[in-house]
């Protein structure tokens, strides 16, 4: 018993002038007042917790030093001798973790501990040599610390605790995650997927709040059949148009528990800020955990059966878009028609490719007629000709900096909704989700002006010019708006036959049935050069406008980017003409920069 108390003497003075007393007396304050009066549960008996800090050989290099860490700290400290819930004992000293010393202890707090603590420093090699070398003295603390967690001992985590050991896979395995990165860093919002669980108690019922940190995504090890999920991100009223977001699940947790052998884990994502730790909510649920952690709060662990389902941005399930373009009676085409478009699609590219070109395909299927057969159309013209190979979603996080930035171009692929990245429904959304939606919403739009003004491609096929018609960048990176159309037979004359990309039309004019737009503000030869345009002298003059300008293709530059625009399209049978074909893949060519050609506005 005196060599015990001995041992934790040395601990305590130890803890002396680590980081956990570094913070101003305003904020120790703030964090005493804010931590709850009790414990939530009286302790069968006297406990005491250590409270781990990253060792001082790492933590120069630690990003949380300076501030969550010193913060943590104290604000542990302060639960446990507040409320009397356990007696604190922080320490950097890894012979803590000597099967010896760990027995002292009901529970381990990893304070936001990080990089590979587990192995020895040079010091601590020569103060543990006794146990043999640095090796084999890293092997003792390792097991020493899964055997005391399943023999009944309790661990505590906190956000960039799950940054620590990575070289350790046993223990992510025992914690229960790995960190896959940290996507936001702002306000989110937060589900209690278990209101009425013990350690939910701190939330008040409530099933729902919003709160404010830097948030972790996880991977394997993480899988809800072996933990119980306390709380998760609400991608419904979450801002999703940040980068990097890797899951395609929409299953962000955010605190856990789980059984490890006969030992109690307790995790918790947030803890990054400074304000967490002298938030009283979250000063409540961390005494709450570590009491669960001692043994003292009974909880159940095993894991639960459901879920909650959550819809984020992601790509149209192929079932629900099935039924919308039943719905909207639009068809893709037929194996005959896909036969014609690759009969007709060119062997060889106008220009070589300097690198391997991938284009995003972007549209709802459904939206429009056309829309399949271009889809189509686009796959085998960059396929058979070797130019390009067109990814086809409608996934709009693929429009995000993160994803966006691998690709060649951005076709626009006859979007036609005035506002396509918003959900179908936006108008009736609560208010959060509206305000995470819009905020998505704002963050596609910018990935995409900065895209092509950074120098990728933009390719814009037949009613791309109608849609987002209240985002005006847009209109000006297009060169122009949808402003009425006609249908008719027409006459196509080239106004720039040397241009490179109707250098495939041989200097023809040609006649098709289609679609053709009229187009209205920002729309102006001084901002682009027209290729295509109505033959006037061969086609009966539609009488919309007395200026007599029905461009039908287009080029210009963006910034750095190049924008290439065809507004021919929307009958099916035009993604089977091959001098169509020719000039849409010559487009895309120039669009990516393996075509050089003048984007320089011509005068009519």
């Amino acid at each position: 018993m005196v060599r015990r108390f001995a041992c934790l003497l040395v601990f305590l003075t130890a803890a002396r002038g680590l980081a956990g007393d570094e913070i101003p007396k305003h904020r120790a304050e703030q964090i005493r007042k804010a931590a709850p009066a009790k414990a939530r549960v009286k302790p069968a008996r006297t406990r005491r917790v250590l409270i781990w800090n990253t060792p001082a050989h790492l933590m120069a290099r630690d990003p949380h030093k300076g501030y969550c860490i010193p913060y943590g700290a104290h604000a542990m400290k302060t639960l446990g001798e507040k409320t009397g819930a356990f007696t604190p004992v922080v320490s950097d000293d890894l012979s803590v973790f000597l099967p010896t010393s760990l027995k002292q202890f009901d529970a381990i707090v990893l304070n936001n501990a990080s990089g590979a603590w587990i192995t020895p420093d040079a010091a601590t090699a020569e103060k543990l040599k006794a146990h043999g070398d640095k090796k084999a003295i890293e092997l003792m603390l390792r097991k020493s610390l899964l055997d005391f967690v399943r023999g009944g001992g309790g661990i505590v985590a906190y956000h960039y605790a799950l940054g620590g050991n990575r070289h350790w896979s046993e223990f992510r395995e025992m914690i229960g995650a790995t960190v896959a990165g940290h996507p936001w860093n702002e306000e989110i919002g937060v589900l209690v997927e278990e209101p009425g669980h013990p350690l939910a108690a701190a939330f008040g019922g409530k099933k729902k709040f919003r709160i404010t940190d830097e948030i972790f995504q996880f991977s394997k090890p993480y899988d809800r059949g072996k933990l119980r999920v306390l709380l998760s991100l609400d991608v419904k009223t979450t801002n999703m148009g940040v980068k990097w977001i890797n899951r395609t699940d929409n299953d962000f947790a955010l605190a856990w528990v789980k059984a490890f052998g006969k030992g109690r884990v307790f995790y918790t994502a947030i803890g990054h800020r400074t304000e967490i730790y002298w938030n009283p909510t979250m000063l409540q649920f961390y005494l709450d955990g570590v009491q669960f952690a001692t043994g003292d709060l009974k909880a159940p662990t095993a894991p639960r059966a459901s879920r909650p389902s959550q819809k984020g941005p992601g790509p149209t399930p192929p079932d629900v878009r099935a039924a919308k373009m039943k719905a909207k009676n639009v068809r893709g085409p037929t194996k005959q028609e896909i036969e014609k478009i690759r009969a007709a699609a060119p062997d060889k590219a106008p220009a070589r490719p300097a690198k391997t070109r991938k284009v995003l395909v972007w549209g709802h299927s459904w939206t429009h007629i056309p829309n399949p057969f271009a889809e189509k159309a686009l796959e085998i013209l960059g396929r058979k000709s070797g130019a390009f190979q067109a990814v086809v979603s409608d996934d709009p996080r693929l429009l995000l900096p993160d994803r966006l930035g691998r690709f060649d171009a951005l076709v626009m692929n006859n979007i036609h909704e005035r506002e396509p990245f918003l959900p179908e429904n936006f108008n009736k959304l609560p208010a959060d989700q509206k305000a995470a939606a819009a905020k998505f919403d704002q963050a596609v739009k910018k990935s995409i002006l900065e895209f092509v003004a950074d120098g990728k491609g933009l390719v814009g096929i037949h009613a791309a010019t109608a849609a987002c018609q209240k985002w005006p960048e847009y209109g000006r990176m297009i060169g122009g708006y949808y402003g009425g159309h006609i249908m008719d037979d027409v006459t196509i004359k080239l106004e720039d036959p040397s241009h490179p990309v109707n250098t495939p039309l041989k200097g023809k004019s040609w006649r098709i049935r289609d679609e053709i737009y009229l187009f209205r503000q920002p729309y102006s030869r001084k901002n682009l050069r027209v290729l295509l345009s109505l033959d006037l002298s061969a086609t009966r003059d539609p009488g919309k406008r007395p200026d007599k300008d029905y461009a039908v293709s287009w080029v210009r530059q963006h910034g750095k980017g190049r924008v290439f625009y065809c507004a021919l399209g929307h009958v099916p049978a035009t993604y089977w003409n091959p001098t169509f074909l020719r000039h849409v893949l010559a487009g895309v060519q120039l669009a990516v920069g393996d075509l050089t050609g003048q984007t320089a506005p011509s005068s009519k």
